[in-house]
Order: C-alpha cells, then sequence, then structure tokens
C-alpha cells in the first residue's frame, strides 16, 4: 500500500498523530502529511510506538500541494449530504473506496483526514477528488479520527483482490493529471459558451472530478470525451458567429 499516503489537517492532539502514525505502521504506510499541525510531537512519539519512523519522517504541507503531488485526494466526512444538490459531501463508503483504491492501484491517494473537532470544510472537500464517508448505522456517525482511518485501511487490506488475478495482459494507460486537467478545462470553457450558471461551476468541477475519480477512465476515454466537448464549443462558436453575420 505504498502509493497510498496519509495527511491529517490541523491535528491538535498528540494522542490521535501517535495512534495515526502507529496505524499506518500496521497497515505498510510510509508517508504521512500534516496541514497546520498544533500537536506536540514529542508527546506523539509516545503513541505512536514502532510507528515513530513514520512520524519521524512526516512533513507538513498544503492543501495545494497534496493535490499537485497525488493523483487523486479523498476527503473524509462524518456530514453526509442530505439533498442530491450537495456535490461537496456526496460520499462512497470504505468499501467502495477500496475497490477503487484496487482498480487503481498504479495511481498515487492521498486519504485526507479533517479537524478532531470540526471535520473538513466545504473549502477543502471541494478540493478533494473524492469523499469518504464510513457508515456506523447511528445517527451518531463521527468517529475518532484514528479509529476511522483503521476501518479504511482494513477495508482497503482485506479487500482479497481478484482484480489482481485478472489482470489484462494488454497494458492499459490511465488517464493522467494532464488528462483530466484537460477535461476540466473544456468542461468550464463549454459552461461559459454555453452560459452555465456562474455560482454552480464549482459544483460542475467537483462532480466532473468524483466521477473521474470513481471511475477511473483511461487515457482514451478521456481524450474522447475532451474531443466531444471541444466539438461541442465549436458547434456553439459557429453558431454564434452565423448569427452576428445574420444581423449585419
Amino acid at each position: 500500500m505504498h502509493s497510498i499516503a496519509v495527511a491529517m489537517v490541523e491535528p491538535q492532539y498528540h494522542v490521535n498523530v501517535g495512534h495515526v502514525a502507529r496505524l499506518m505502521k500496521n497497515f505498510g504506510l510510509k508517508n504521512l502529511y500534516f496541514i497546520n499541525p498544533r500537536f506536540d510531537s514529542e508527546e506523539a512519539k509516545r503513541y505512536a510506538m514502532h510507528g515513530s519512523d513514520v512520524l519521524a519522517q512526516s512533513r507538513t504541507v498544503t492543501l495545494a500541494v497534496l493535490e499537485k503531488k497525488f493523483d487523486y485526494i479523498i476527503g473524509t466526512t462524518a456530514i453526509e449530504a442530505t439533498s442530491r444538490l450537495n456535490v461537496l459531501r456526496e460520499s462512497v463508503g470504505a468499501d467502495e473506496l477500496a475497490a477503487i483504491l484496487h482498480k487503481g492501484r498504479q495511481k498515487r491517494f492521498c486519504i485526507v483526514l479533517g479537524r478532531e473537532a470540526s471535520g473538513m470544510n466545504n473549502k477543502e472537500l471541494a478540493a478533494c477528488d473524492l469523499v469518504c464517508s464510513i457508515e456506523t448505522k447511528t445517527k451518531y456517525k463521527t468517529m475518532n479520527v484514528a479509529h476511522a482511518l483503521a476501518v479504511l485501511l482494513y477495508e482497503i487490506t482485506r479487500r482479497k483482490s481478484s482484480e489482481q488475478t485478472k489482470r489484462s495482459k494488454k497494458r492499459i494507460d490511465s488517464a493522467s493529471k494532464e488528462d483530466v486537467a484537460l477535461l476540466l478545462q473544456y468542461v468550464e470553457k463549454l459552461a461559459d459558451a454555453g452560459n452555465f450558471d456562474g455560482h454552480k461551476k464549482p459544483l460542475l468541477e467537483a462532480a466532473v472530478k468524483k466521477i473521474v475519480a470513481r471511475s477511473l477512465p483511461t487515457a482514451k476515454d478521456v481524450m474522447l470525451l475532451v474531443s466531444l466537448l471541444r466539438k461541442g464549443l465549436l458547434a456553439i462558436e459557429r453558431k454564434n458567429i452565423s448569427k452576428k453575420r445574420k444581423r449585419f
């Protein structure tokens, strides 16, 4: 699971940080990142146990840096969407996340854990490609961050990947970050050309990012979509030019 990293947003409690490092050691993860950390690092070492090396090589970064470093950022939240219009908090379960990560085993993923008291805010979730929630089957869904990570890593590990035994002999290149960025660029251009509501554009981008992260398309899939959007954009531009000519 070396292609999976973990990040913590503004961690305050050294106990949680130590337990996260220990969990990562249990499941073979090495890369731990902190966003605006506020904990006592010396105290955290006491709880990291054999995961102290994970803690020692951890780095402090920004969410923007993680976006550039990893192919997919996985946000976490206990507050799920109650409306179809709340795209930012539309989430997948732990089992579906495990399936996605196994399917995209050649990609680099980073699981982001929210603040101990308030989780991740909407702006941070909007920067994520996918959001995951753990179903507790009760009204009280908020879990300790270390406990939540344990559930996610267990689900990812226990998924005996039949996909691994069914790997295609023919190598299929999955879409790169550049491919996805180009797709998002054309989605935005077409939205502008079609007078799409400006205040909904961030939600549109978030929806496209989630669709891509869930399906992990190939480079060919994405380029076909880009080609379709490009032709749609050209058709709108030609129609607008034709209208202007008719006026004169």
